[in-house]
């Protein structure tokens, strides 16, 4: 059974000088709430904070939406839905290709959408969009790359 706290007492606490929790004399109370202590170290008055140490409180719950493992394998159906068509779009655009034959990739270059380039690293690839001012998501095999262009 712990004891009611009592001005004059002792507490242990949050020192903001010391930066560590340490004893603490009850200076002043508000019924039976602590308000301000006084640090048995430092001697510094300040108002009273909970030792860090102390268990953290009880969070409120917040409004999150809780996922079901339906819906994660909805999620992971769809993206590998749309992992697969993009890869048949890439198929489709680049099949019977020589590498050879397609533009080489160079960061001055201009990118157009539709257009098929060769990249040292990722391969044949498509031009998928144009995102901002020079920067291009292009398709590869491995999927969508963002390639910067025009510099």
């Amino acid at each position: 059974m712990t004891k009611k706290p009592t001005a004059g007492g002792e507490v242990d606490a949050y020192c903001t000088k010391c930066k560590m929790d340490l004893n603490h004399r009850i200076v002043a109370m508000d019924g039976d709430t602590i308000k301000r202590v006084e640090c048995l170290t430092c001697r510094g008055q300040h108002n009273y904070r909970k030792p860090k140490s102390a268990a953290p409180a009880v969070r409120k719950r917040t409004t999150k939406k809780r996922t079901t493992k339906a819906a994660v394998a909805r999620a992971a159906k769809a993206k590998a839905e749309a992992e697969a068509a993009l890869r048949a779009e890439w198929e489709q655009a680049t099949a019977g290709r020589d590498p050879a034959e397609l533009t080489p990739y160079n960061i001055s270059i201009a990118l157009s959408p539709g257009l098929l380039l060769n990249h040292k690293k990722f391969g044949p690839g498509l031009v998928y969009e144009l995102v901002d001012e020079g920067k291009a998501q292009v398709l590869f095999e491995e999927g969508l790359k963002l390639l910067v262009y025009g510099r």
